[in-house]
Parts: structure tokens; sequence; C-alpha cells
């Protein structure tokens, strides 16, 4: 009998390898160093990993180096000079007055900013303040300043400033442009600065005696610069608020861009803005953004310490995230379609358990050169189908890496989930029952008998990339990422609604059913719009259909404005149609401000060339987005370029997003996560997710979408994230 599928592993077996420090001590012009022997998928990055130093210096240690390493070949690795590390000690600064006193810690593998700072009872702001180049990151080795802790005893000079603060506070108050902040456990006279906005040394001034430490409860006065001291239902607690006057050319979506805040927040900021858009010369409110977490920086509170969180304003009452060292081994199922052979005419009947949880290891890439329908990886038989899921696969091994290294103990089955046969075999295995989460099957013809599984047994489920299938409207443990075409063409004509109300806009109806969903977008967007111009004062006359096909390209000439933007807008999916349209838009982009407004679905049709939708501003709605400017992403490039030799695709971004989303929350709330997953932001590397419940006894779909703009010059922007309001 066959080797049928089945891939079950424990570790990551591909970025975990322990170095070796048994090599051959080598000294060249004075310097030391190691002389290694490259082993196989060895790679620059990995080997920079394993001895703590740069890429840089493996290669200026050997010139000539390539990308890729040789097998067996030798290379040389730089030795770094080793620090002690002294007791603590008390410095004296140039102006005479007494510097903080410090420990000093060399970071060894797998520490944390987190752990360390638990390790020291000392908060994570504390640590990058007194080590600030470790803010991108910890290097192993690296010594650090570690501020020695001092209890504040009673009727000490920060205990009676705090009476002094609290009388200055009643004589001012927020009328003198202050407010009163109760110090909570943890905080930092760091923290409490970045948090307001001010510098530390105005925060000194403002609280004499808080530099050595804050004492829990004491009050502090807090200036309020340019800021207004109004309380916006609906806001998080306690936001800051900034004016702002907007100036011309922007709309309510390039300022929450710019502003790094939600459209949603804007508008609870400014209720005005319900019923209308923004104009040159008003002056609107700017909520100060909430700080996401930041994928590969979850953090576990001790059960001795309270953490100042940064989700404690959001959260709600019974999400409180798990205390203490969280030792607990998780079991996640990762089932994709691998397509391996034979598993497509296999019965549940012949199969045994010893079988499906036989190893398999698919290797890091497919082996270039191979063109006909497989493919070959170490010496596995590999479909060409199975290409994007093997890529999702890799995405989610960077993600397990990453939250490994944070601490978190997975034990993950991965299994070829291509036919119903093979579904309905694993799901009579024990491993299956003891699971904590299951992400996949990817095909929602599949899906049926793991998402019953799933409901059955309380185990959440994640369908990670069809936006197909309806489990998620009476199935509570089912998760869609992908949100539904219908769910973003709703939205598309509202953003049409809200966005476009004062502009000159032109529908261009399409030939074909009327029952269509492209058709249905054209509708609800011409109603949405006419609506919302009911409460503008320009006038109506600025909305018009109009078809190239049936009258040509110079009938339309007139109805455009010469100085504002023309906004046309395309409903169709229609290739030919969309192709006419567009070879239009050019002609007329060249005289006229055009934005051409459509779907995702217009970026894949491969007879319309890229640099079209550029002369003609294109914009859709999609729930992807990838900005290569942005550190984690260029940090996940990166490592997916040096493990897998290759180029990260939008399913391997997918992988990671979906694999490091769930699994931290997994981690940072238990298995029954389901209810706070609303409440729980992170940043991503081209999603951001935020769950909704579809139903009130359904399951939960992703409702975030960002606005995806092609320029003239060629760049392709996010201008903004649209995201449902709390609920």
């Amino acid at each position: 009998m066959k080797r049928y599928i089945s891939i079950c592993f424990f570790a990551l077996f591909i970025l975990n390898a322990q170095p070796g420090f048994s090599q051959k001590e080598i000294e060249i012009g004075g310097k030391k160093y190691l002389e290694h022997k490259v082993k196989k998928n060895e790679t620059i990055y990995s080997l920079s990993r394993q001895y703590n130093v740069t890429q840089e210096d493996l290669k200026k240690a050997n010139p000539g180096m390539n990308t890729v390493l040789k097998t067996r070949s030798r290379i040389i690795i730089p030795i770094k000079e080793k620090i002690s590390e002294p007791k603590p000690e008390q410095a004296i600064s140039k102006n005479g007055t007494t510097e903080p006193e410090f420990y000093f810690h060399k970071v060894s593998p797998k520490q944390t900013i987190f752990s360390i700072s638990k390790q020291y009872g000392i908060s994570a702001d504390e640590l990058i303040r007194f080590n600030p180049e470790i803010a991108s990151g910890l290097q192993i080795d690296k010594v650090l300043k570690i501020p020695v802790k001092k209890v504040v005893p009673e009727g000490s000079s920060v205990k009676s400033t705090t009476k002094d603060v609290n009388a200055k506070f009643a004589q001012q108050g927020p009328e003198a442009g202050f407010l009163s902040h109760t110090v909570a456990a943890g905080e930092t006279v760091y923290s409490l600065s970045k948090k307001y906005g001010i510098t530390r040394e105005e925060l000194i001034r403002l609280n004499p005696g808080i530099e050595n430490g804050l004492p829990t409860g004491a009050k502090l006065i807090i200036p309020q610069k340019n800021l207004s001291h109004a309380k916006v239902k609906g806001l998080p607690a306690s936001p800051l608020l900034e004016k702002y006057i907007v100036q011309k050319g922007e709309t309510l979506f390039s300022l929450a861009n710019r502003f790094g805040v939600e459209v949603s927040d804007l508008k609870k900021a400014n209720p005005s803005l319900y019923s209308k858009s923004v104009a040159v010369g008003d002056t609107i409110l700017i909520p100060r953004p909430q700080t996401p977490v930041i994928a590969d920086e979850i953090k576990q509170p001790a059960a001795s310490e309270v953490v100042v969180d940064p989700f404690a304003e959001v959260e709600r009452a019974d999400c409180n995230p798990i205390v203490g060292a969280n030792n607990q081994k998780y079991k996640v199922a990762l089932l994709m379609p691998f397509y391996l052979q034979g598993n497509d005419q296999v019965t549940p009947s012949n199969l045994k358990e010893s079988v499906l949880l036989s190893k398999i290891n698919l290797g890091n890439n497919l082996v270039n050169g191979i063109t006909d329908s497989l493919a070959v990886a170490n010496g596995i038989n590999i479909d060409q189908r199975a290409e994007g899921f093997l890529e999702f696969y890799q995405g989610a091994l960077l993600a397990l890496d990453s939250l490994q290294q944070n601490g978190m103990n997975i034990e993950l089955c991965v299994f070829d989930a291509s036919s119903q046969s093979m579904i309905l075999a694993l799901l009579q295995l024990d491993v299956f029952r003891e699971l904590d989460l299951i992400i996949g099957p990817v095909y929602p013809e599949l899906q049926h008998s793991v998402a019953s599984f799933a409901a059955k047994n309380r185990i959440p489920m994640v369908s990670p990339l069809a936006p197909t299938g309806t489990y998620e409207q009476n199935n509570p443990y089912f998760f869609k990422v992908n949100p539904t075409r219908e769910y973003v063409l709703e939205q598309t004509a509202n953003y049409v609604a809200g966005e476009f109300r004062d502009k000159n806009f032109v529908l261009l109806p399409m030939n074909g059913n009327s029952n269509t969903a492209e058709a249905k977008l054209a509708e609800l967007g011409k109603q949405k719009l006419l609506a919302a111009r009911q409460f503008s004062t320009t006038s109506n006359n600025l909305y018009h259909e109009y078809s190239f096909q049936k009258q040509g390209l110079q009938g339309v000439k007139p109805l455009l404005d010469e100085v504002q933007e023309n906004i046309f807008m395309i409903p169709s999916d229609n290739e030919a149609q969309v192709s006419v349209a567009v070879t239009n838009l050019n002609a007329i982009a060249e005289s006229f401000n055009v934005v051409l407004m459509g779907t995702s679905s217009l970026i894949k049709m491969k007879s319309i060339q890229t640099e079209n939708y550029h002369h003609t501003r294109l914009r859709y709605l999609s729930p992807t987005f990838v900005d290569y400017s942005k550190p984690l992403v260029r940090r996940f490039v990166t490592r997916y370029r040096e493990t897998f030799l290759g180029e990260p695709t939008q399913f391997s971004h997918q992988g990671y997003d979906v694999t490091y989303y769930f699994l931290s929350a997994l981690y940072r709330y238990g298995k029954d996560f389901r209810s706070c997953l609303p409440q729980y932001p992170m940043e991503l590397t081209q999603m951001n997710f935020h769950f909704r419940k579809v139903t009130p006894m359904g399951g939960y779909m992703n409702k975030s979408l960002f606005v995806t703009a092609y320029e003239r010059n060629y760049d392709i922007l996010n201008y903004g994230t649209l995201v449902p309001n709390p609920e």
C-alpha cells in the first residue's frame, strides 16, 4: 500500500537548527574565526542567526560568497569578543547629578524584551528607554543596562509631591489646560510621556520627584496641549483628541490613512461626518490611534505583576488574558490540499492510523526547472495545483517559528485535505478530538464534515482562504478570514456614497444579467449615492449614466468637469466590456482628472495592462494590502527569502497572518477565544482582522477592507481601512 498523506510534526524542523560549536578556531590577520562546513539547506541568514553575527560580517569575512551556499563548502565565521557582566554600579553624570543604578544583562537565545523585563521586575518601556537600540529587536549576547528598582519609602518626596499635585490640580484643573492622571501599577515616566505626547523633562518639571520611580496611586498633572477636552461617546476610555484643519484635496479616507486611525473613529469623534463629507477649512478632531499588537511580539504577563496592557481599554470584561507563565501545549491541525499521489483514490476503510500519522518532509522548495504537471521535492511528487498551498504552508512555518520563540508550545499536525474520503478518515483519529484549533480545509465543498465535527467538539475552525460557503451562518465555532463578495460589494457602494457624494459621478452600466452581483452593485451604489446627496448642497446634476459601447467617446466629454475629479464606476467583471471602458477612460485621462472605481477582479484581467489602471487611477476595496514600507513586512520578506530561497506570494503572507493571528489569540486567551477576537487588533503583513458575528447563533467573518488606489506615478497606495463599528 502506498504512503498516503499526512504530515505530522511537533517542532519546526526547518527553522530551529541548533548551532554546533565544535568547529575549528583559526586566526587570520590577528582576528579569530570559526571554520564552518556548510550543511544542506543552510543559508547566510540561518548562519547569521546561529552564530549571532550580521549577514554583512559574514560577507566581509568571505569575499565572493554566493547568496545560495554550496553544501560542504567551508566558510569562516568572525568571533565576537565577549563582554563581561559587571555588577550593579552607579554613575555620576556630567552635571554632577546621580544617574540611576544599573545591572548589566547579556541577552541569551530565545529571550525577549518582555521576558527580560519580567526577570528584573521592570516594564518593557523602561528596558527600551535605557536601551533604545533594542526597539527594533534583540541580538544574542547584546549587553543591556537594567535599572535597579528602588522602593519609595513612606513620607518620601514623591508621596509629598503627590499631595502637592492634587492641590495644584484643584487650583488649575482642566480649565487651565491640565488633566489629572492616577498612576497604575507598572507605569513609568517614559510610558506616560509617550502616552500623552509630552517630553520626559516636562512631565518631571510639572511633577517633581518622580524621576526615580512612580508609586502606584500617585496623581500627576498632565498638560493638554492643543487637545480637546471633550469625551466622545463610543471611543476608548480617555482618548486624546487633536484639532486639525482640513486642507485642499483631503478626504475622510485620506485623513484616516494619514493619521493612522479608522474612518469609524473619525466619525465618532466628529458626529457631523455621518451625514456629510469633510470640506476645506473644516476643523475636525483626530483621535490618537491605539497601538496594535505587532506580529512577533505577543506577551504573557506574570501572575505576580500587573502589566499596563495597551488593549485594557478595548477588551471586554470576560476577555482577560491568561496570566503567568503559559506552558500549556496547544494542538493545532493544518488541512491543506497538497494533492499527494494516490489520495484521490482512497477510502476511509483502507487507511490505518499509523499511515495517516506517518511523517513526511516536503522540503523547502519546489525544484526549479520542472515544466510538466508534477514537480518533485525531496523525492516526493508534488502536484502543480498545490504550489500556492505550499506557499501558504511556508508562511505558516515562519509564524510558528516566531510564536515558539515567544514561548508558545505548539504541536502542529499538517494533513493533505484534497479529498472528502481523506478528510473523513482523518476525523476518525483520536488526535482530532484533542485539537485546540483547526485551520482548513481550503475549499468550502470539503468543509462540511470538518465544520460539523468542530462544532460538536467545540473546536474553533478557520476557513483561511475561500470567501464562499455559508457555514458561518449557523456554526458558532467557524471563522471566515476572507469576507464574502456580497459584503465587499455592499461596502464598495457605501464607500462610493461617502467618498464621492460631492464629486462628478458617471456610472458605466454594463450589458448582461440584472441579477448578477455586479448589477446589484451598480444599483446599490446608485441608490446610496443619490440618498447621500439629499443631505448635500451639491447639485444632483453631477450624477450621470453613460455607455461607451452605445454612445462612443465624444458624447461623454460634455458631462465632465474640467477641474475637479470625475469618478467613473465600472461594476462589471466582464473582461470584454471592461476592456472597452478602460481604453476610453485612458483617452479621457489625458485631458481630464479621472478616477476609476471598480472591484479587485479588474486587476486579474490578463488582457488589460496594469499601466492603464495607473493612468485612470483605479480604486477598489480588498481584504488584503501589502505595504512594503512596514518594518514587519520587510522582516517577513527577508526571513522568507533566506529560509525558502524565493519571493513570498499572497499565499505566503496569508499563511503567516492567519497562523500567527489565531495561534497568538489561542496563546493569549485560551481555547475559547471566540468572543475576544472582535477586540483583538494586530498588525499583520497583508490583512487587518476585525471579526464580527454574522448571526446571533452563528460564527464570525472578517469585515475589514483596505481601499487600494493606483496612482499615476505608478505607486499602489492604501487610502484607508474600512472596519465595522464596534458591537
